[in-house]
């Protein structure tokens, strides 16, 4: 892996800000990548020996490296500082007063203990933005409980609704709600850096898994307060429309969403089926829902006759919602996300990969040209603590020799 320059890689709103990140595992390392790829100087403090410990995620055929280490640590620099050792703890704390931003997804009270928390930090820097993630908030009676992702989809009410039915339960293929928190805590990191510049005072921010999780069920909780019934899983349908689910045609699966009544009529016409737009079992969106097994026994005869991809360019030219059902290898070959440049090519170890962008475009920041996440623990010590402590080759073997660098 090439050794990335110094400094931020981005040039972009964010230039110029600095962000120390006390960070592992997902939901802070995907928040402060969203930052990073804004411009942010973002420097990742991982711990001595192995780093952060989802660089051990790995499998036999990955040749040692971990996707999900590589997934959400482009564009940061990487410090090594033992925490537990007195000239660590104080290059921690000098690296924070020179922060405009803190984040950190450490346990509840672990940067209390180290002395690094937002009321002891923030005395002699009151305008510092200081942002925690925890799977259940800093208060409260679970605030102690341990959270991964799967235990927040659990927790948090979205497992009850994802899976085919209730003997069958499916957790989302990605860690949706790290990704989620970690969104929240990147817009509620830039909002209160806005308002430290226009007010001149920081913030403390606590971003809960749990709480996110369920910001997410919002509507199953309006549905189960107005008609009581607890929702659960139905598969890819959606409890209030039909035809809108996946479908199996000759050839593949694809998703069909309509909407209005309107696109129903447009719909039964395309498949050559405008008798079921007449019937009074189909009438509305709400008698399709309630008669959806007999809707999709009548359906699923007309998708037989099409291969999945001729049928949702007839149904999208129609102005219909509808979509191909792509797995990786598809989704690596996406024209529209070629055409909108969104991957990038990385030599990681000389294995050849394709990595996902930004997820964003914005004027006069053009797509950066990423700098890779770092290859080992702590390479750019001698980069980071230069530019943002002034500290020569001289003092950073002196920090080594006494273990504060790990």
């Amino acid at each position: 892996m090439t050794i990335p320059q110094a400094g931020p890689a981005v040039t972009g709103p964010l230039n110029g800000v600095k962000i120390v990140a006390f960070e592992h595992a997902w939901a802070a390392p995907y928040g402060t990548m969203m930052l990073a790829d804004m411009g942010a100087d973002v420097v990742k403090i991982e711990p001595p020996g192995v780093g952060d410990h989802v660089r051990n995620w790995t499998r036999n055929d990955l040749d040692g490296l971990s996707p999900h280490f590589l997934a959400v640590n482009r564009n940061k620099r990487s410090l090594v500082l033992d925490l537990k050792n007195p000239d660590g703890l104080r290059t921690a704390k000098d690296l924070i007063a020179q922060a405009d931003a803190v984040v950190e997804n450490f346990a509840p009270g672990v940067m209390a203990r180290l002395g690094l928390d937002y009321e002891t930090v923030s005395a002699d820097h009151p305008d510092l933005v200081y942002c925690s993630i925890s799977g259940f908030g800093e208060t409260g009676p679970y605030r102690d409980r341990r959270a991964y992702d799967l235990l927040i989809q659990a927790e948090g009410g979205l497992l009850s609704v994802t899976g085919t039915d209730s003997d069958s339960l499916a957790k989302v293929g990605t860690a949706v709600v790290d990704v989620l928190a970690a969104m929240v805590a990147a817009f509620s990191v830039a909002s209160a850096l806005r308002g430290k510049e226009a007010l001149g005072q920081g913030r403390y921010i606590d971003v809960s898994m749990l709480d996110v999780a369920a910001s997410s069920m919002a509507f199953n909780l309006f549905s189960y307060g107005l008609s009581g019934v607890i929702p659960g899983p139905i598969g890819t349908a959606h409890p209030l429309l039909a035809p809108y689910e996946v479908y199996n045609t000759a050839t593949s699966p694809i998703a069909i969403a309509i909407l209005t009544e309107a696109h129903w009529g447009t719909f039964c016409r395309l498949i050559d089926r405008d008798d079921l737009r007449d019937r009074s079992d189909f009438a509305t969106a709400p008698m399709r829902v309630h008669n959806r097994e007999l809707l999709n026994a009548e359906l699923q005869p007309a998708f037989d006759k099409w291969e999945g991809a001729d049928l949702v360019a007839v149904l999208s030219e129609a102005g219909l919602a509808c979509a191909n059902v792509n797995n990786v290898e598809a989704l690596l070959d996406h024209p529209q996300l070629h055409d909108r440049d969104f991957y990038s090519r990385w030599n990681v170890r000389g294995h050849q990969v394709t990595a996902p962008g930004a997820p964003w475009r914005m004027t006069d920041s053009p797509q950066p040209v990423d700098q890779l996440p770092a290859d080992q623990p702590g390479e750019h010590a001698a980069s980071v603590l230069a530019d943002w402590l002034g500290i020569d080759s001289s003092e950073i073997e002196v920090l080594t020799q006494k273990g504060a660098l790990g």
